[in-house]
């Protein structure tokens, strides 16, 4: 036996002609899955009349309000964000586009390029220098500026370690409070 248009007809109340009135009720007389959905379906509806309307705690309204207002204020600058982002992109798309068209890309390439190259160029002729001027000297010259500079860095190195170690165990006097 079908029950779909049965089952439509208890749970959806429609406005029944006065055959199917008939129809539904002979129905019920005769499918007891139908007259317990029936039931089950009159209880329900007469719990949820008796329901009590529950109120929201007080302050609820304000903070609902304040909540939104907030969501919709980050949700407009989001926006904004993303319109200028979005704009600083299509710029510089644009500027990068009529750069490589027009062929000014590829100059800054090659003037970076070669820039580089030079600076590379400097820092070798230079350092050859520093090689010419420390080969010229006597031997225990670059030894003892090494050692020097080398006593020097492990001198600034234990002062630094013990400022650290001295700030993190350091006792606080009584007029004095932490830092947080």
């Amino acid at each position: 036996m079908k029950h779909k248009q049965y089952e439509e007809w208890i749970l959806d109340e429609q406005f029944l002609t006065a055959e199917q009135n008939k129809e539904l009720r002979d129905h019920l007389i005769i499918c007891p899955e139908c007259q317990q959905l029936n039931l089950n379906w009159q209880a329900s509806k007469q719990l949820l009349l008796q329901a009590s309307i529950k109120s929201p705690s007080p302050g609820f309204t304000q903070r609902w309000q304040t909540t939104f207002e907030r969501k919709h204020r980050n949700e407009k600058a989001v926006r904004y964000r993303l319109t200028l982002l979005g704009l600083l992109m299509l710029a510089f798309a644009g500027s990068l586009v009529y750069m490589i068209s027009s062929g000014v890309f590829l100059q800054m390439l090659s003037n970076t390029f070669t820039a580089i190259v030079q600076l590379v160029v400097a820092i070798t002729h230079g350092l050859s220098g520093v090689d010419i001027l420390l080969r010229s000297l006597p031997a225990f010259v670059p030894f003892t500026v090494a050692f020097t500079l080398f006593g020097l860095f492990n001198a600034f190195l234990l002062a630094g370690t013990f400022t650290l170690w001295n700030l993190k165990y350091r006792k606080l006097h009584p007029d004095e409070s932490p830092i947080k």
